[in-house]
């Protein structure tokens, strides 16, 4: 079992590839996330992953990416969302940092699935499929920002 993923260990050397992690800063906006998405695939392309581990992290990735630019900053402005990403020996490790509207999605409550197709909605299933998805997950709120730190398997 890998060592327990919190906000406070997250750069901890022990374990991590050679490779330096992937720093990015990017525009709360929604062409960020294709950005982000291909820096990512290209920091990691080194790695050797699995596709379901690749399906793994574009899913958390954008899903995350997704929720902080819609809901994290309800005041217009220039808002920036910093990313970090490093790839352990049985992990890959994502670290998202904002300063919106403080959210702690390890303890949100998960929106109940609806009993047919006619009460379906769409959305809302976003953080649903990052818990499934995620080995781990760790929130702080530190000095006014967001600090959600997810592990993804490698398999």
């Amino acid at each position: 079992m890998p060592p327990e993923l919190t906000p406070d260990t997250f750069a901890a050397v022990s374990g991590l590839d050679s490779e330096a992690p992937l720093r990015l800063e990017l525009p709360a906006a929604l062409a960020a996330v294709e950005t982000a998405r291909r820096a990512v695939l290209g920091h990691l392309r080194a790695q050797a992953l699995s596709a379901r581990t690749i399906y793994r992290v574009e899913l958390v990735l954008e899903e995350v990416l997704m929720n902080i630019i819609r809901h994290a900053f309800p005041h217009a402005g220039e808002h920036r969302i910093h990313l970090q990403v490093c790839a352990d020996s049985d992990q890959i490790r994502l670290r998202f940092e904002d300063e919106g509207v403080e959210f702690d999605p390890s303890s949100a409550a998960a929106r109940p699935a609806p009993a047919s197709l006619d009460e379906a909605q769409p959305g809302g299933l976003g953080l649903v499929l990052v818990r499934r998805h995620a080995r781990q997950l760790a929130y702080a709120r530190r000095d006014g920002r967001n600090v959600l730190d997810i592990a993804v398997a490698r398999s």
